[in-house]
């Protein structure tokens, strides 16, 4: 999947899950973030999330987590999407307590989200057969 079909993927989700003014970023000129949206929860707490996907085979590092922190704008806050994983020392500067807090979401979370909500996905049904003795 090109680059910008991923970030228009994590989009919708994002949209699914209840983010309102979802919009992914222009590919050039981005500052490092894909997709921008608002978590709204209780429909009165609206959390500004600035996000940046990784379609990584190798797990993401602790400087990603710093450049998406440097990157965010005023009161946002930072969500990794990899479809990868994150190595011990991105999940603690994430997790630093007297930093922007930045959340991370591996590709097993972003597979079952999506599988969850029907997005990007094909379900097909097979049918078993079996040979044997029939039991009857």
């Amino acid at each position: 999947m090109p680059p910008a079909e991923f970030e228009a993927l994590v989009g919708t989700l994002l949209a699914k899950l209840g983010f309102e003014d979802v919009t992914v970023t222009s590919v050039n000129n981005d500052g490092g973030i894909d997709v921008r949206g608002t978590m709204v929860t209780g429909d009165v707490i609206r959390t500004r999330t600035a996000v940046q996907v990784k379609r990584w085979k190798n797990n993401v590092q602790a400087p990603t987590v710093q450049q998406v922190r440097g990157s965010l704008g005023t009161h946002e806050q930072g969500l990794i999407i990899t479809l990868s994983d994150f190595s011990k020392g991105a999940v603690e500067e994430a997790e630093r307590p007297d930093a922007t807090p930045v959340a991370l979401m591996n590709g097993e979370q972003l597979v079952k989200l999506l599988v969850e909500n029907d997005i990007g996905i094909r379900r097909a049904s097979h049918d078993i057969i079996e040979l044997g003795d029939d039991e009857q």
